[in-house]
């Protein structure tokens, strides 16, 4: 009873930081009262926005009344130091609240834990703060972040979104609401670590959208959850068809839609987004969208995959204290890539993209796509413009990425290995490609002699991961398998030195540091034709044996040139001594 009391208290301290209710956890203490309302001074920046420059502007923020809280439905970051939310906090998302993050915003933004639930079926919802208005019908998360950020790092915030997604009779129906976009627009040197996505990228639409960015990295974030808990393979092979057909010429985005898109800065880029301007923009100059592509760019430690048993936003915001809140699974991730070039202004292109030690599992795919689009159906594309140089492209690196129940692309007559180089698809990193839309493709390993250097995939492949729920049975190759060493049978003359490397025709290309041994050793102080082995040990201590070297010894003919030297001598000196005993 105790508990439900603590509980029922946390939910009238109201916090509406967009525009809801934060409820704090059960073990604070808190107060039955709503905390008195203080002077709102120059905080404010108008009727609808709250600015935090300092951690007393933010604990200033706390500390008004939920009347007061509720007037703001944006809230501009402004710090320059860094700036703390307390401890496991709850925020409660019940319309639509926006975030703005301008070149001013240079500090640490720890959201220490904060979880912040976005309530998507708010409307109806009895408001708390006076227990009997109602909240509007939208209730989702924007981010609009722009500007030189100095290395700025934001952390520790768990987002629990409530977006849902049906499909019926050929046609997908969503309102949009319940998630989160982060919209970076000429964005530099900003840092996100330790950050999870539960249910919050809407259909058709990514987390993170990255338009003409710089020396931006994510760090340990989680992306759980992508389309529809009732959604099946046949379901996207359908919205791709569907889509395919249609004349939006985009032919199955939202199928491999992007949790984290790097992108261009275009029109296009934004989808068209409205909200793309100037005024939610400040710090992005007068050519906003100016064409420019994302480099620098870092994902690393990161994880795209199914939403198994997790909670929503709203199962979170109207919890029953007596009853365990509602799980959902949804059973697709999303990708990360490109997808967007500038063929207009041709301002720059995608170069010094890395992204390793990540996990992407399940990933939303469409087995029936067409060859144009093959590719980008990967877990990882990123589009090909012409104007790269090879060093751009040998820049767009992954490695090191393990990949869960991805499904295997080798239908519909499309090879299962990628430009007949031998690299598995399922097993490679990065894919790269040129054409959009209905344009054929250009695979830089098959077609390209501007690359002839280039790998198959564009991409470092070291460990590379293909994990099956219907594993196949994989045998590592040998060294010597890899390496294959080869011998050639020699002809030295008795006397004679020879090394064991020097009879492997290949060895140039084994690992350096490998050695060579004859075994038996032949003897080469005596003619003959030996049969002999060379062991070849490699750097990580195995060996292979090349067997049945023939080495053939041949006798040295002995010289007469010293020896009638010696005698000429000795005759000659005898000749002289008996004509001196004559005289």
């Amino acid at each position: 009873m105790a508990n439900s009391k603590k509980w029922f208290a946390a939910t009238c301290v109201a916090l509406a930081l967009a525009a809801g209710t934060t409820q704090l956890l059960q073990t604070q203490s808190v107060s039955n009262n709503p905390f008195k309302t203080q002077k709102v001074s120059a905080d404010v920046n108008d009727k609808d926005t709250y600015t935090i420059r300092t951690q007393s502007d933010l604990d200033n923020f706390f500390k008004l009344s939920a009347d007061t809280q509720s007037n703001f439905t944006g809230f501009n970051f402004e710090n320059s130091g860094t700036i703390t939310f307390p401890a496991n906090h709850q925020l409660n998302i019940m319309r639509h609240v926006s975030f703005y993050l301008s070149a001013k915003s240079t500090g640490t933004i720890n959201f220490n834990n904060t979880t912040a639930a976005i309530n998507r079926h708010a409307k109806g919802s009895v408001r708390p703060a006076d227990g009997h208005a109602y909240w509007p019908t939208t209730a989702k998360l924007d981010w609009y972040v722009s500007g030189d950020h100095n290395n700025q790092v934001i952390e520790n915030l768990d987002v629990h979104g409530s977006v849902e997604v049906s499909y019926s009779n050929g046609k997908v129906t969503t309102d949009n609401q319940g998630g989160i976009q982060v919209i970076m627009l000429h964005t530099k040197n900003i840092n996100f670590k330790n950050m999870q996505f539960h249910q919050a990228q809407t259909f058709d639409r990514h987390v993170f959208d990255v338009l003409g960015c710089s020396n931006v990295t994510w760090d340990n974030c989680k992306f759980y959850g992508y389309g529809g808990s009732k959604f099946t393979q046949s379901t996207w092979d359908a919205i791709y068809k569907q889509e395919a057909n249609s004349s939006k010429g985009v032919g199955g985005h939202s199928v491999l839609s992007e949790a984290i898109q790097l992108d261009v800065a275009t029109a296009e880029g934004a989808s068209y987004d409205t909200s793309v301007n100037s005024s939610n923009f400040p710090s992005a100059g007068s050519t906003l969208l100016d064409g420019a592509s994302t480099q620098n760019a870092t994902i690393k430690n990161c994880y795209f995959g199914p939403e198994i048993n997790g909670t929503s936003g709203g199962a979170i915001v109207n919890r029953d204290p007596k009853k365990a809140m509602p799980k959902t699974t949804i059973p697709y991730g999303a990708t990360v890539g490109s997808h967007g070039v500038d063929d207009a202004n041709k301002i720059s292109s995608y170069k010094n993209i890395s992204i390793y030690n990540s996990t992407f599992e399940k990933t939303a795919n469409a087995t029936n796509a067409k060859l144009s689009y093959y590719k980008v159906m990967a877990p990882i594309h990123l589009r090909y413009t012409g104007r790269q140089s090879a060093s751009d492209v040998n820049s767009l690196k992954a490695w090191n990425n393990t990949f869960k129940n991805v499904i295997n692309r080798g239908d519909n007559g499309i090879p299962d290995t990628l430009s007949g180089q031998g690299k598995a698809l399922s097993k490679t990193d990065i894919w790269l490609y040129k054409s959009w839309a209905a344009n054929a493709p250009t695979y830089l390993a098959t077609t390209s002699t501007t690359f002839p250097k280039l790998n198959s995939h564009g991409s470092k492949i070291t460990k590379a991961v293909l994990a099956s729920s219907a594993t196949k049975k994989t045998t590592k190759k040998t060294n010597a398998q890899v390496y294959a060493p080869k011998a050639k049978n020699v002809t030295v003359k008795a006397g004679s030195k020879l090394t064991a490397k020097s009879v492997i025709t290949n060895a140039s290309k084994l690992p350096a540091k490998t050695s060579y041994a004859f075994s038996p050793a032949p003897n080469l102080k005596k003619a003959g034709t030996y049969t002999v082995s060379v062991v070849v040990t490699y750097p990580d201590k195995s060996k292979d044996t090349v067997k049945n070297v023939k080495v053939k010894v041949t006798a040295v003919k002995k010289s007469t040139k010293k020896t009638t030297k010696k005698s000429t001598k000795k005759t000659t000196k005898k000749t002289t001594k008996k004509t001196t005993k004559k005289k």
